[in-house]
C-alpha cells in the first residue's frame, strides 16, 4: 500500500469518528463547558473520593460522604414466587456518596443510566423501582442506589463472607430439628436425572437414618430444592420430585416405616439464600427434614 493512500485512510477513519462525536455527544454550551464550576464544593465534599468500583454519572457531582468499618444496610429484593416482598441485611465495611446532578436533562434520565452503568461495570441488578431504588451486586459488593429529583446517592457494602457449617451428623440434625423444626441436609449424591442415590458418597443419608431410628415416633416430611442458574423452574421441580421420592424409598428399604415419610418438590421456590456465587448455589441445592405439623420432636 503506497504512503498516500495509507495517510488517505487514516484520514477517513479520523473524519468519521469525529462525524459519530458530533452526533453522539452535544456541543457544550458556555455554561456546560464546566457545569461544576458555579458550585462551590462543600467541605465534606473535598474530603470524598471517588468510588472505585462504581463511577459517578457525568456531570454529577459528590456532594457527601461517609464510611465505616462495620454497618449493616437492608437492601430490597425481588419478591419471591408468591409475590411477597423480601430484603435482605448485609453487614461490612461501608461507603456512601451523596451526588447531585448539575444538568436537568441528566436528572430526568439519571435511573436509566444507572440501569445501564451498572452491567458495564460488572454488577447484577437484584431488584429496581423505577425511578428511585435500585439493588445491585457484584460477588460480594452490594449497593443501594437511591434516586431523587436533582440528587441520587449510593450505599456500598462489601460484605464479609459468611462461615457454613453443613450437618455432618445425627447429632447436628438433632440440633437443628428441636430448633427449628427441620435441617437441612446436604452431601447426598443422585443420579443426573435424580432418580436413584449413589449411596457410596452420600455417608450423610447414613445419619439422617440414625436421627430417624433413635426418634420412633417423628414423622418428617423430605423436601428438595434446586435451583439452576440456567434451568428451567418446571425441570428443577421435576427434579425435586423425583430427589424426594428417592430419599423416601432409600429411607423406607432401610427401616424406616413408610407412614412415618412424606415427600415434597419444592424446585426453585425456596432458596435459602441468593443463587450468584458458587457457594450460593451449593446452599440452595439441598434435601430438608421437615417436622409434619403437630409432630413433637
Amino acid at each position: 500500500m503506497s504512503e498516500h493512500r495509507l495517510l488517505g485512510l487514516l484520514a477517513g477513519i479520523v473524519l468519521r469518528f469525529a462525524w459519530a462525536c458530533a452526533i453522539l455527544l452535544p456541543a457544550p454550551s458556555p455554561a456546560q463547558e464546566n457545569p461544576t464550576a458555579a458550585l462551590p464544593a462543600t467541605p465534606e465534599a473535598d474530603a470524598c473520593a471517588d468510588l472505585t468500583v462504581f463511577p459517578k454519572l457525568l456531570t454529577s457531582i459528590i456532594r457527601s460522604c461517609q464510611r465505616g468499618d462495620s454497618v449493616g444496610v437492608t437492601v430490597p429484593l425481588k419478591p419471591d414466587a408468591q409475590g411477597n416482598a423480601r430484603e435482605k441485611s448485609v453487614w461490612g465495611s461501608y461507603e456512601f456518596r451523596e451526588y447531585q446532578l448539575v444538568q436537568a436533562d441528566q436528572q430526568e434520565h439519571a435511573f436509566d443510566n444507572l440501569m445501564q452503568l451498572l452491567p458495564m461495570t460488572g454488577f447484577i441488578v437484584k431488584y429496581s423501582d423505577s425511578p428511585s431504588t435500585i439493588t445491585a451486586r457484584k460477588e460480594n459488593v452490594w449497593m443501594l442506589i437511591r434516586v431523587s429529583g436533582e440528587y441520587y446517592n449510593v450505599s456500598l457494602v462489601t460484605a464479609k463472607e459468611e462461615s457454613w457449617n453443613p450437618i455432618k451428623d445425627a447429632e447436628g440434625i438433632s440440633r437443628d430439628m428441636e430448633a427449628h423444626n427441620r435441617a437441612a441436609i446436604y452431601g447426598i449424591q443422585f443420579s443426573p436425572g435424580g432418580e436413584t442415590i449413589n449411596e457410596k458418597d452420600s455417608k450423610i443419608l447414613l445419619e439422617v437414618l440414625k436421627y430417624l431410628k433413635a426418634n420412633p415416633s417423628l414423622a418428617v416430611i423430605v423436601e428438595s430444592h434446586k435451583f439452576s442458574t440456567q434451568g428451567k423452574a418446571e425441570d428443577d421441580l421435576e427434579i425435586t420430585r423425583r430427589r424426594a421420592n428417592a430419599v423416601v424409598d432409600w429411607l423406607v428399604a432401610h427401616g424406616v416405616t413408610a407412614g412415618r415419610l412424606q415427600s415434597k418438590p419444592f424446585g426453585q421456590a425456596k432458596p435459602v439464600t441468593e443463587n450468584d456465587t458458587p457457594l450460593e448455589i451449593q446452599q440452595n441445592e439441598r434435601i430438608e427434614l421437615a417436622l409434619v405439623p403437630g409432630t413433637v420432636p
